[in-house]
């Protein structure tokens, strides 16, 4: 897949495999909506469960397994993020950046980075409020 904000081509990646039906080894979901429910718990994010179960207790997908999004159980159980994952670790990037050009006010290739990182958050407001997952009047100065 290309990159958004320059002329390069993407990485390759191997393909993921596909999983009709649930690994024979797993015999109960309960067990595995509790494991999520207790790393939630212990504040990790989506992602990084979704590592954790992978790496300790061989779990190839949370989707495949239990034919649900890990956010759809969350929410299921009373967990839910005020804003979605991939725009508050874009929020970070772009205060991260922010202050390392308070810092350095002639870095301009920051400069262009920081611009860049907020056109993706902008963009990921629109989506995102447009498909309910973040209420028509948030607003980014809240967030930042």
């Amino acid at each position: 897949m290309a990159r958004m904000h320059t002329r390069k081509r993407g990485k390759s990646r191997s393909t993921r495999l596909v999983l009709a039906e649930k690994p024979s080894w797993m015999q109960n979901d309960d067990e595995i909506k509790e494991e999520i429910l207790k790393f939630r718990k212990d504040g990790l994010s989506n992602s990084m469960i979704g590592i954790k179960l992978r790496d300790q207790y061989a779990v190839p997908g949370v989707r495949p397994v239990l034919h649900q999004k890990m956010g759809k159980i969350l929410e299921e159980n009373g967990i839910k993020d005020e804003i979605p994952e991939d725009l508050a670790f874009l929020l970070k990037r772009y205060k991260n950046v922010s202050q390392h050009l308070a810092l350095n006010k002639k870095d301009i290739s920051n400069k262009r980075g920081s611009q860049l990182i907020m056109s993706k958050i902008l963009r990921l407001m629109r989506y995102y409020k447009r498909t309910g997952r973040l209420p028509a009047d948030w607003s980014l100065k809240r967030a930042l």
